[in-house]
């Protein structure tokens, strides 16, 4: 778990059973309590993706720049 993030995801079709047994025990571990086996069991103690270098402003102007080109090409 990311510090002060926590999620919650899909159960793999067990999600009526499994969903309100993590989300009680993830709201126990937000609370101050202990990590609890089980939630540890399903928890990654870093991401599972690399920080991507691709943010907002840089695909803003990306995508500013394809459009003057198909601007620039139409004519």
């Amino acid at each position: 778990m990311t510090k002060n993030v926590f999620h919650v995801m899909a159960c793999n079709g067990h999600g009526l059973a499994q969903s309100p047994y993590l989300g009680t025990l993830l709201a126990d571990r937000i609370a101050g309590g202990e990590l609890h086996d089980d939630l540890g069991a399903v928890g990654r103690a870093r991401s599972r993706f690399a920080p991507s270098l691709l943010k907002a402003p840089t695909l803003r102007a990306v995508w500013a720049v394809d459009r003057i080109a198909d601007r620039l090409n139409s004519r």
